[in-house]
């Protein structure tokens, strides 16, 4: 039987830049298990991508219109299968402590209880 998961928190962490680079923009989803206590988060990064229509073309030449877009993609720099705990606080502390390890900026501790559901 497939597992179900209900969205309990999405964050949103304030962009930064690690070095010369566009800024990096993560979210933490964090989500239970339904009939559960069991969390999990799963880590996106805003990525920007070149998209061009492909059709219709003249003469094999592509149309001009090229779009930029900004795309959450799964970011799997930071091991989802880590972020897992008995509760929204516990799974936003181990995402803390994982991001630390990459990055040298930090996120802001809050009081157990503050994002339980």
């Amino acid at each position: 039987m497939q597992k179900l998961f209900e969205v309990i928190k999405v964050l949103d962490v304030e962009p930064f830049q690690a070095d010369n680079s566009e800024p990096f923009r993560f979210r933490l989803e964090i989500r239970r298990e339904l009939g559960t206590d069991a969390y999990e988060g799963r880590v996106y990064r805003l990525e920007t991508y070149r998209l061009q229509v492909t059709f219709p073309q003249s003469n094999g030449v592509l149309p001009d219109f090229v779009n930029n877009s900004m795309v959450y993609v799964v970011d799997d720099m930071i091991d989802g299968n880590a972020l897992t705990g008995n509760s929204v606080h516990e799974v936003i502390e181990k995402f803390r402590r994982a991001f630390r390890h990459f990055f040298p900026t930090n996120i802001r501790a809050y009081p157990e209880g503050v994002f339980d559901a």
